[in-house]
């Protein structure tokens, strides 16, 4: 009978504790789909072997008896997914971003329900999830949790040990689903938040202006602003550390007040944004003026683009986001078409979606 310790925490690990012969094995890692083992070696009892590899796959273990040299036969073949079931598993969100924690939460259920496991979890943003997660466990940044058969950190890593593909080429959740080999869908988080009183009488619609690098901003929110107050509309800008371009700011930037806003309004308009993440989160219809996304990279909304000129870098495999670099614009920076994908939406074109 054999005995061994099995776990996927910083790679996949295997241990034989006990063996039935007193001989060395040929221990086989295998991941379903691919012609050759990942890593092969030849084992006595109380050695261990480990491959790198840190994302969910369909892992097998073989162990080989190859004591006689005519009759090489399996004697014993482990899933690594049948060893996980009813463990304990820590997922770690490694982006403290508001839009990758909205993305990413849902499939820490949907792992938990396809691989009947425990789940603990760990993210930025807890207080948004933990009270609307009850068959999850969430633990704080920096806690160790012990007795886990697996770990998962979730992100975006541009490393082929960590995700099993370039993430930039794929939608923001899948990231979460290709880690933890779950099938991609489009799947709306579960948000903590209860509405409170509609906090302003007149008609307003909500907008978030900032985001995290320039690629990522639109240029005429002062023109958009006037045009929907023309129409009647007070115009309340979300973001916390927005530019006086002539919208109101809230004196209460906490979330909770945010998603109120959002709530009640009666429209809303963002970028690519943790904003926008929340909006749509909580039900609520998304305007987002995006053209440096593909148009899959996001979730389902009302997308305003412009295809007429450069668009898609972000999700585009030859170049890689430099967080230190303001100014990233990897097809036209410092040239007279530096962000044109945004700079070629019209306010008219934002109008007309948002009153299609």
């Amino acid at each position: 009978m054999f005995k061994y310790n099995l776990n996927l925490v910083d790679g996949l690990f295997f241990e034989l504790v006990h063996t039935p012969k007193n001989i060395e094995y040929r221990i086989d890692i295998l991941e379903k789909g691919k012609a050759e083992p990942l890593y092969s070696v030849m084992m006595k009892k109380g050695m261990w072997a480990k491959h790198p590899q840190k994302y969910l796959s369909n892992y097998f273990i073989e162990i080989w008896d190859v004591s006689d040299s005519d009759k090489h036969f399996v004697a014993e073949r482990i899933s690594f997914i049948e060893h996980m079931k009813g463990k304990r598993v820590f997922i770690s969100f490694e982006s403290s971003s508001l839009g990758d924690s909205i993305a990413w939460i849902p499939y820490c259920l949907e792992f938990k329900n396809i691989y009947q496991c425990d789940v603990i979890v760990s993210t930025f943003k807890n207080k948004l999830f933990e009270s609307v997660y009850p068959e999850l466990k969430f633990v704080d940044r920096g806690m160790v949790v012990d007795n886990i058969v697996a770990m998962f950190e979730i992100g975006w890593f541009y490393d082929s040990i960590k995700e099993p593909v370039h993430p930039a080429t794929i939608p923001l959740q899948k990231a979460a689903s290709n880690i933890l080999n779950l099938k991609h869908r489009e799947i709306k988080p579960r948000i903590a938040f209860t509405p409170k009183e509609r906090p302003a009488v007149n008609e307003y619609v909500c907008i978030s202006t900032r985001s995290t690098a320039q690629c990522k901003h639109w240029y005429y929110w002062s023109e958009l602003i006037e045009a929907l107050k023309s129409k009647g509309y007070r115009v309340f800008e979300m973001s916390q550390e927005a530019d006086d371009l002539g919208a109101e700011k809230l004196d209460d930037t906490s979330l909770d007040n945010v998603m109120n806003y959002l709530h009640h309004a009666d429209h809303y308009i963002g970028l690519s944004s943790g904003i926008s993440w929340l909006n749509w989160a909580i039900g609520k219809e998304t305007v987002m003026i995006s053209n440096f996304t593909e148009e899959d990279h996001e979730f389902s909304c009302i997308r305003i683009t412009n295809k007429n000129v450069c668009n898609g870098c972000w999700n585009n495999p030859l170049f890689k986001f430099n967080k230190g670099d303001w100014n990233w614009c990897p097809e036209n920076e410092n040239s007279p078409r530096q962000f044109e994908c945004h700079k070629a939406i019209s306010m008219n074109d934002v109008l007309e979606k948002l009153f299609v």
